[in-house]
């Protein structure tokens, strides 16, 4: 639930911020305004302090109510709702209560308050009443019920998305997120329903424009904000990821995700110290995420504190044992710390597949040769060999990560390529080049652009990535036009190379 002012320091509050010599009309035509651009905290004030003067202004109250909802004060608004006189009351009043409710964390209440109400605003709550008590069955029949009686009812498709989602039905979730979005283009549920669906299908980069839609329309919501500073993470941009961390408003950094986020940051930037200091300061959420005890447990190795990390990685392996990051954290450590056997049994579920990757094929063999084994010079040949369905596995790995934005991780799933084949691949050398330079190491992405273009000269890809990047980084104008003009003969239907060349020329 959101810290919100407490209701009856608001009026003092209101007398001195809100408009002085605006007319009670004029006032609530500014706080429809304000409500309207969710500008929740200012049509509040503009509310109580037009009701100050005129206590009997049903229509002021009402919006008083839905805009605390809004801002997820449900003791406030619970107060505003119940002022308002029987007779005046909108055709919602019980639904808006049973919202009231929830957000007081009154499942039962909430059920009791829409008892006998139809519709699907009445339906929204009692799945979401449900929820809250645990009975996710419950909760599918009462959205599914509320879908029957108003299907287009944004809040209610996007947080039966999120159910759908919980539940791993992802077809389903994305399914009723485009339902929602439908309905209302910019519903707050259903822009983050749609980042939160996106990032399970690996479209990070739709999750990112989900998440910044949100913010654009409700700026400084909290949920948006975590949201696009953890896909800003996954896609490698730490100083887009700061600048957005930065904006959480004061008294929110007690949640496990923020924490997590702001100790991720750190992390990006090498302040193992400030990790574990923040971790430190909130163990809970290490005991209660994987993700938390695996980047916590990489700081204390980083300040020498093997042990201490394996202790913190030890129950993520136990109670979650396919954690492959967690199973390569703890096999590190127990190498450093010369417990090959443990290793060797802590890496064996990842080498058994013909999959298996040549990082994870690489400690293995260096666990087998600590420990004496016969087989570990034939667990070093096969770290250097990959099999061919490792190295199809994990090419097609890079490629869903660049579909996805995901530079970081497709600069390091093809570089690991480079590392365990002849390095000349052109298709991984391009990608490569396009990934870095996305990652704003535009020098390094023209190395590798350039490889590739040695590789295979007269592909128009390759041309086009080479061309560009020797524009962008304004190593040699003359040659990137050359090879942007030659690309655009080889593909004239290719709308990417005819927008880098006209860019290119505008330069010249």
């Amino acid at each position: 639930m959101k810290r919100v002012l407490p209701l009856a320091l608001v009026p003092a509050l209101a007398l001195a911020l809100s408009g002085c010599g605006l007319d009670p009309a004029e006032q609530m035509e500014r706080a429809r305004a304000s409500y309207a651009a969710h500008d929740f905290p200012r049509a509040r004030l503009d509310l109580v302090s037009l009701l100050q003067e005129e206590p009997q202004n049903e229509a002021a109250r009402k919006l008083l109510a839905r805009t605390l909802l809004a801002m997820g004060d449900g003791e406030g608004a619970r107060q505003a709702l119940e002022r308002i006189a029987p007779g005046q009351r909108s055709a919602d009043h019980a639904v808006l209560l049973g919202e009231a409710a929830l957000l007081r964390d009154r499942p039962d209440e909430a059920l009791a308050l829409v008892d006998g109400a139809r519709g699907s605003g009445a339906q929204w709550v009692r799945g979401m009443a449900h929820l809250v008590k645990g009975d996710p069955a419950r909760a599918r029949t009462a959205f599914a019920r509320g879908l029957e009686e108003g299907p287009a009812n944004a809040r209610l498709l996007a947080d039966f998305a999120r159910l759908e989602l919980k539940e791993g039905h992802v077809p389903e979730a994305r399914g009723l997120v485009d339902r929602a979005l439908k309905v209302d283009p910019a519903s707050r549920e259903a822009l983050l329903a749609d980042g939160q669906v996106a990032t399970a299908q690996g479209d990070l980069l739709r999750a990112l424009e989900a998440y910044s839609a949100g913010l654009e329309s409700y700026p400084g919501n909290l949920a948006a904000l975590t949201g696009k500073a953890a896909i800003l993470g996954d896609l490698g941009r730490t100083e887009e990821m700061g600048t957005v961390l930065a904006a959480v408003p004061e008294g929110t950094g007690a949640s496990a995700e923020l924490v997590y986020l702001r100790a991720r940051l750190a992390g990006a930037q090498g302040d193992w110290a400030k990790v574990r200091g923040i971790f430190q300061s909130r163990s809970e959420v290490v005991r209660t995420r994987d993700e938390a005890a695996i980047l916590y447990a990489r700081a204390l190795v980083e300040l020498g504190q093997d042990e201490q990390a394996r202790a913190a990685l030890q129950p993520v392996v136990t109670r979650a044992p396919s954690n492959v990051a967690a199973r390569r954290e703890l096999a590190r450590i127990q190498i450093a710390q010369k417990d090959f056997a443990g290793a060797l049994a802590t890496l064996e579920p990842l080498v058994a597949k013909s999959t298996a990757s040549g990082s994870d094929r690489r400690l293995y063999a260096a666990a087998a040769k600590g420990a004496g084994r016969s087989d570990a010079a034939q667990a070093a040949q096969r770290a250097r060999a990959p099999s061919p369905q490792a190295l199809a596995a994990q090419l097609a790995e890079a490629d869903t990560a660049m579909k996805a934005g995901n530079w970081a991780n497709a600069s390091a799933l093809y570089k690991s390529l480079l590392a365990v084949t002849d390095g000349a691949n052109p298709l991984v050398l391009n990608n490569l080049a396009l990934a870095e330079s996305r990652l704003g190491r535009r020098q390094e992405g023209l190395a590798f652009a350039l490889r590739a273009l040695e590789s295979a000269p007269e592909n128009a890809s390759v041309m086009d990535t080479a061309g560009w990047l020797l524009v962008e980084t304004e190593s040699d104008h003359a040659r990137g036009l050359r090879l942007l003009e030659a690309a655009a003969k080889k593909a004239p239907d290719n709308a990417t190379i005819a927008g880098h060349l006209a860019s290119a020329r505008k330069g010249t």
